[in-house]
C-alpha cells in the first residue's frame, strides 16, 4: 500500500503563513492533482511532502507511518522536477541509475530496473547520450525514468510539463497517463493547467490562498463547484458571471433584464449567476427575456468550435461557445440566449447556493 495522509499542515515564510492548515488523503494507487493559480500553495505543499521544506505544524503520514520529520532520502518518495534536474556530464544510463549506484545496489538489479524503465518510456536508443543531445521531451522522460528506477511508494510531479511546447506537452501528458496505468502507483501531480488536471486526475485538489478550496473527481468539481472561485477557475474558457438581485422570487440582472432561475423563490438579495460558455447561444432577438445583447469584440476560431467574446453593457465580457463555422465578425451587435437551467448561483460571499 502507498496511502498518503496530511493532517493540519501549516507553513510560514518570514512570518507570512502560506499553508494554512491542510487536511488531505491520497489513497493507494490514486492519481491526485494539485491545481491552482500561482502562489496558492500547491508546490509548497508538494515540497513539504517530499521533505524539501520543513513543516511548522501538522503531520505527513505514509501508510500510517509518520514521515513529517524524516530526511528526504528516507521517505521512499521520488520527485520529478519542472527543470529536469539531470546531471549534464552523465549519460542517460548514468543519470537514471545514479541513485541506485549511490545506494550500492547490485549491478544485476540495477540493470533490471534500468531495462524496465527504459522500455516503459521508449528510451533504449538514447541510453548513451548526454542531456545536451536530447530534446526537452526526452529529457523529461529521463527524469521520469530516474524516478521509476527507484520504485518509490509515491511519485511526486512538480509541474513537469511547463518547459515543453504545446505538442510535446500533449504527448508527454499521454505518456504520464499510460505510465500511471502501467505502474499502478500512487502519484501526486502539481499543475496550474486545467487540461492536465482534468485529463490525468482521479481526483483534483483545488488550492486557493494556502487552503484546499475543494477536492473531488474532475467532472464532480466541474458540475458542482462549492464556490465562485472553483467555478471560475475550473473550465476553459472560464464560467461567465452575471451580478443580480433577487426580491420576492424575481431575479433582475444588473443590466436591467429580468430572468428566471430555478429555486429563485428561496433566494433573496445580491447573488451572482454563473453560466458556462457551452450554455449560451447566439440568437436573433432584441435582448429581452432570457437574453442579453452586446457587441462582438473577438472571435476565436479553433476549427471544430468557435469562441465568441461579447461585451455586454453593465455586465462586462462574456464568452459564448459556437459552432466551428460561426460566420459573424467582430464589431457587430449580437444577442445571446442564456440557458438558465444550467445556472449556478452564488451568494455575496461566493459560496454556492444552487447548482444544476
Amino acid at each position: 500500500m502507498s496511502r498518503l495522509e496530511i493532517r493540519s499542515l501549516r507553513k510560514s515564510f518570514e512570518g507570512v503563513e502560506v499553508i494554512k492548515g491542510i487536511d488531505l488523503v491520497v489513497e493507494d494507487r490514486e492519481f491526485c492533482v494539485f491545481l491552482g493559480p500561482s502562489g496558492c500553495g500547491k508546490s509548497t505543499t508538494l515540497r513539504l511532502i517530499a521533505g524539501l521544506e520543513e513543516a511548522d505544524e501538522g503531520q505527513i503520514l505514509l501508510d500510517k507511518d509518520d514521515i513529517t520529520d524524516r530526511a528526504v532520502d528516507k521517505r521512499d518518495l521520488a520527485m520529478v522536477f519542472q527543470s529536469y534536474a539531470l546531471y549534464p556530464h552523465m549519460t542517460v544510463r548514468e543519470n537514471m541509475s545514479f541513485a541506485l549506484r549511490l545506494a550500492k545496489m547490485d549491478q544485476r538489479a540495477i540493470d533490471e530496473k534500468l531495462g524496465r524503465a527504459t522500455k516503459i518510456l521508449a528510451l533504449e536508443p538514447y541510453l548513451d547520450r548526454k542531456p545536451s543531445a536530447l530534446s526537452g521531451g526526452q529529457r523529461q522522460r529521463v527524469a521520469i525514468g530516474r524516478a521509476i528506477t527507484r520504485e518509490p511508494r509515491v511519485f511526486l510531479f512538480d509541474e513537469p510539463l511547463s518547459n515543453l511546447d504545446a505538442a510535446l506537452r500533449a504527448a508527454t501528458r499521454l505518456e504520464i497517463a499510460r505510465l500511471h496505468q502501467e505502474l499502478n502507483a500512487t502519484m501526486i501531480y502539481v499543475t496550474h493547467d486545467q487540461v492536465e488536471a482534468m485529463t490525468l486526475a482521479d481526483r483534483i485538489a483545488i488550492f486557493n490562498e494556502g487552503r484546499i478550496a475543494q477536492i473531488g473527481k474532475p467532472m464532480e468539481l466541474y458540475h458542482h463547484p462549492v464556490n465562485k472561485f472553483v467555478a471560475g477557475f475550473l473550465g476553459m474558457p472560464q464560467m461567465n458571471f452575471f451580478e443580480a438581485t433577487v426580491e420576492g422570487g424575481n431575479v433582475r440582472l444588473d443590466n436591467g433584464n429580468n430572468v428566471t432561475i430555478p429555486g429563485a423563490s428561496q433566494l433573496n438579495g445580491k447573488v451572482t449567476i454563473g453560466i458556462r460558455p457551452e450554455h449560451l447561444r447566439v440568437c436573433d432577438g432584441d435582448g429581452t427575456g432570457e437574453t442579453v445583447s452586446g457587441k462582438l469584440s473577438v472571435v476565436e476560431r479553433l476549427g471544430s468550435e468557435t469562441y465568441a467574446y461579447v461585451d455586454v453593457p453593465q455586465v462586462g465580457s462574456i464568452t459564448v461557445r459556437a459552432d466551428g463555422d460561426f460566420e459573424r465578425r467582430a464589431g457587430r451587435d449580437i444577442c445571446i440566449r442564456l440557458d438558465l437551467t444550467h445556472a449556478h448561483v452564488f451568494d455575496a460571499s461566493g459560496a454556492a447556493i444552487h447548482h444544476p
